[in-house]
């Protein structure tokens, strides 16, 4: 269904809900900003000026995009030491950003072991962003997404693909370790990413898993430990085929026309889809673009403006040319209005 916009739904057995059927849109989806090639995107944060801050696997480079002005420029607002790739990034405060470094083997998605550290970004009444080194991750070969504990402002926790684990770091005094391991958040045999994508709102964290297609919840307590069962919301093959689930946009303020609850998230996924997920019964809204959506790693919406709020922002890990060079690789905007 390339270039194209479809539905799929699945009832979310695990919830014990009915998937609804939304109907259909095709809305318009523009570029924002295209890197130089065999710059590999991976993440997104959007700060509340409605800027977006733009993290590389293959650059250790922070990005910064102005999406609200034509021709918009990345300027690099900092350039990390001893990594060679930026994985993971976080609102942890108001403008001030959480990231992972590391040096990467991009070939299999693994850091070096010991290469992994957690910083902060402070773009707090300065010209220059204040960068803070938080801590080294000795014991770890990926943190992919990352979020702030949703009510405990020390805790960071953090996706491992590889280890199917959820780790906690406090921001304060660097001390970190794992929270939960699950084999509901490995990979598998065949597919090497295993838990991906990292939400939390709540007392629950909403994650991806790419290796076993599904996205899903879990509850935490103030400390980030698991409470009670993981259940399913979605699975991928409902939506598509070849549909890979990749990093997640929480809506959690979305209504319906009549005024209630419709909270949903949409899910950047491989290899051309942006996927609405609906966490009242699972339903799926898929638009496929095969010009547009070119390997989708992360998705956040835009902030700001009520405009802003309405736009969903895709980062593109791009595609391959003959000579294995990466094209293509950048930023879009869905109209979701």
């Amino acid at each position: 269904m390339k270039a194209s916009v479809y539905i799929g739904t699945f009832v979310a057995a695990a919830l014990g809900v009915q998937a609804g059927v939304v109907a259909p849109t095709q809305p318009s989806i523009r570029n924002v900003y295209t890197f130089p090639k065999n710059t590999f995107i991976e993440n997104i944060a959007v700060r509340s000026n409605s800027k977006l801050l733009i993290t590389s696997m293959s650059v250790p480079d922070l990005f910064l995009i102005d999406p609200t002005v034509a021709n918009a420029t990345a300027p690099i607002v900092h350039t990390f030491a001893n990594a060679t790739g930026i994985s993971g990034i976080a609102e942890i405060s108001p403008d001030v950003f959480a990231l992972v470094t590391g040096v990467w083997d991009l070939i299999n998605t693994r850091a070096q072991l010991g290469s992994l550290a957690v910083w902060t970004v402070d773009f707090n009444r300065r010209t220059t962003p204040l960068v803070r080194f938080v801590t080294q991750i000795q014991n770890s070969t990926i943190f992919n997404g990352i979020v702030r504990h949703p009510t405990n402002p020390r805790i960071l926790l953090a996706a491992d693909s590889a280890l199917g684990a959820v780790w906690r770091v406090d921001l304060v005094s660097g001390a970190y370790g794992v929270a939960f391991v699950s084999p509901l958040l490995a990979p598998t045999e065949t597919a090497h990413l295993g838990i991906n994508g990292l939400k939390a709102a709540g007392s629950h964290l909403y994650f991806t898993n790419s290796a076993q297609k599904y996205f899903g919840k879990v509850g935490i307590d103030a400390n980030g430990n698991q409470v009670g069962a993981i259940e399913v919301i979605s699975n991928a093959t409902a939506a598509g085929a070849d549909v890979v689930y990749d990093d997640i946009a929480l809506n959690l303020n979305k209504k319906r026309k009549n005024g209630q609850a419709a909270p949903e998230a949409w899910i950047a996924s491989h290899p051309d889809y942006a996927i609405g997920v609906s966490l009242v019964d699972g339903s799926q809204r898929v638009i496929a673009d095969a010009v547009k959506l070119l390997n989708p790693t992360s998705a956040a919406f835009g902030r700001g403006s009520f405009k802003e709020e309405k736009t969903l922002y895709v980062t593109n890990g791009g595609e391959f040319t003959p000579e294995w060079d990466l094209i293509n690789e950048g930023v879009v905007a869905i109209d979701l209005r």
